[in-house]
């Protein structure tokens, strides 16, 4: 297993170079969000997926899997879902019958177009005022995607105290962070407790990655304050669903993640090509 304190700085460095690399290789209109109809970016919202773009007004989300099954078909559907191996989902905190819209799309659209090369990208938002069996119900139902492809739930390290104090220690826990020297053990008990591939936890200051048999702290680097905004979160997850787009190893995907939420210049809502490269190759200059 691996050690958060003991990783060398030259296999990070390595890494660095690796996804630095395989970043280059891209095209600049690939660290734009993919271009959606709005149309379909209705429908993706209404379901509680990212659709690549900014909300689209006038849509109304349907109550019911049945409601999206009744207005699109599911032939359509398939057609729609078998364009990307990506799926990133929504909050789950943000999404009116989540457990309902997402296990539909599972049982009526991933299952039957029989592939298992799938990439789900799930994050709960902040879970802390949800009653334990709301909680329970959507972790069940995240996991039951694992039999078609891999599955990664990110959290914010506040978040990931919430979902820890749900699961584990009762709302009267004191909040702890990814340097908290208990921290390690607990995120590795959220990870056994649920029957996902990775969990991604983050914060200002940490990218943290947790698989089977590893678990990778990265320092991300110091970033200009304007960075920090309402984006930041969104352009994390395009960044780390890039890279898993592309081929990349999670590891890989995850410093690009850190490095397109990081490189957004001011005024500006995602990030350009040149400057994520820019930011990884001083990332790995200044380990």
């Amino acid at each position: 297993m691996m050690n958060r304190q003991t990783i060398p700085d030259d296999a990070v460095r390595t890494m660095l170079h690796s996804a630095s690399q395989a970043s280059a290789q891209l095209r600049e209109t690939d660290f734009a969000p993919d271009p959606v109809s709005e149309n379909d970016a209705r429908l993706l919202q209404s379901m509680g997926i990212r659709a690549g773009q900014d909300h689209v007004a006038g849509d109304s989300q349907p109550a019911k899997w049945r409601d999206v099954v009744s207005k699109t078909g599911i032939e359509a559907l398939k057609e729609l879902f078998s364009r990307s191996p990506v799926i990133p989902f929504s909050e789950w905190t943000d999404v009116h019958q989540a457990a309902d819209l997402w296990y539909g799309l599972l049982a009526d659209v991933i299952r039957p177009l029989a592939r298992d090369d799938w990439e789900f990208i799930f994050y709960l938002g902040n879970p802390a005022d949800s009653h334990f069996f709301e909680v329970d119900e959507i972790l069940d139902v995240m996991g039951s995607f694992t039999r078609s492809g891999h599955v990664t739930l990110a959290l914010e390290e506040r978040e990931a105290w919430g979902l820890w104090s749900i699961l584990f220690g009762g709302k009267s826990v004191p909040e702890f962070d990814t340097q908290d020297p208990d921290a390690r053990g607990r995120y590795r008990a959220i990870f056994q407790t649920l029957d996902i591939h990775r969990l991604i936890i983050y914060s200002e200051n940490h990218g943290v990655l947790l698989m089977q048999d590893s678990y990778f702290d990265l320092t991300r680097p110091p970033v200009p304050a304007h960075t920090h905004n309402a984006y930041e979160r969104a352009n994390f997850i395009e960044g780390y669903a890039l890279g898993l787009k592309n081929g990349m190893g999670a590891t890989q995907s995850l410093a690009l993640g850190i490095a397109t939420s990081g490189s957004v210049a001011e005024g500006s809502k995602v990030p350009e090509k040149q400057e994520v490269l820019r930011f990884l190759a001083d990332w790995a200059g200044d380990i």
